[in-house]
């Protein structure tokens, strides 16, 4: 496996640049992981990010594997799961306070980051 796992692109995130961070995970690793065998899947996503210093980055990288791991048809890493992976408050990371962004947001994110209290439109994760 060459490429970088989650935990290493958590590592390397912007807590003050949303953007920034969504390209790296959404594309970069997206593409490592769009690549990647079974095997490679869970090590990509098996250690645990270290806190990025935003509650709100922490919630997607848990809401984002546990994403990638029910796709892949594995279980989810423990790590994704723990209570520091879920927001109190809603987050919409792509929305920049547009109605309709947050509106589809609400309506089409995967129930992963539903649950984990961070609302993306399911076509903003695909890998193009």
């Amino acid at each position: 496996m060459d490429g970088r796992t989650l935990s290493q692109y958590a590592g390397m995130l912007d807590p003050r640049d949303d953007r920034w961070n969504l390209r790296l995970l959404l594309h970069e690793f997206g593409l490592v992981w769009q690549d990647a065998t079974a095997g490679e899947r869970r090590q990509l996503i098996g250690d645990a990010p270290p806190p990025t210093g935003s509650r709100r980055w922490d919630a997607f990288l848990g809401a984002y594997a546990e994403h990638l791991a029910y796709h892949a048809g594995q279980p989810a890493p423990s790590w994704a799961t723990s209570p520091d992976r879920y927001l109190h408050t809603v987050w919409f990371p792509l929305t920049d306070d547009i109605a309709t962004l947050r509106v589809e947001a609400l309506v089409h994110a995967p129930a992963h980051f539903d649950a984990h209290g961070v609302f993306i439109a399911r076509r903003e994760l695909e890998v193009v």
